[in-house]
């Protein structure tokens, strides 16, 4: 599935409100087709299937006592950009230096940057998350669920605030303007697939 900026914007630009139901902690709410519709943990568990929790520890403050074995193994230049790691991969080819086990570390990281967390391909991985992958133990029984949608959720619900009224003057202005752009990060796709059910 490919993800369409434009489909999400125009969903997001029906977000209402639910009375007496909006206190619910990361629920957000479309008027599509006459019906009112949410988009939820739960939805995004549905479509994920990641693992959740209750709470749980930051990734970051986990990886603080592991060792740095696969960024000495294979970044030692400093900070290492998505688009930059994704090259490297891509370009390893058969003959390379990289055993399985890293091999398959290393696609986990890559997944995880590029698909689950939803970052721009100009911004440095997460160490830690080079950490935590080399326990694979760790790494697994992490609940991804909660952090990637705790990040999706975020970046959902705020980055259009204010954005609307931008988008409808540029409909009424010349053609020659410049779009108005953002990013929304976290796995935007299990938004994209709820509101294809709908």
């Amino acid at each position: 599935m490919v993800l369409s900026g434009r489909f999400c914007h125009h969903i997001l630009l029906r977000e209402c409100h639910v009375r007496d139901v909006d206190d619910t902690p990361s629920t957000l709410w479309f008027y599509i087709g006459n019906e009112v519709i949410r988009f939820s943990v739960v939805e995004f568990c549905l479509v994920t299937g990641l693992t959740f929790g209750d709470s749980f520890e930051s990734p970051s403050n986990i990886a603080k006592h592991m060792d740095k074995r696969l960024y000495r193994s294979y970044f030692q230049d400093g900070k290492v950009h998505v688009k930059m790691f994704a090259n490297w991969f891509m370009n390893l080819g058969c003959n390379n230096n990289v055993s399985d086990n890293d091999m398959v570390k290393l696609v986990l990281v890559l997944f995880l940057e590029m698909t689950l967390v939803g970052k721009d391909d100009r911004n440095s991985i997460q160490y830690w998350a080079l950490q935590l992958v080399d326990d694979l133990d760790v790494f697994n029984n992490f609940p991804w669920g909660t952090f990637i949608n705790d990040r999706t959720f975020d970046s959902l619900s705020t980055y259009l605030v204010g954005r609307d009224d931008m988008y409808k003057k540029r409909l009424k202005s010349p053609a020659k303007q410049k779009a108005d752009k953002y990013n929304v990060y976290g796995f935007v796709t299990a938004f994209q697939v709820m509101c294809n059910i709908w």
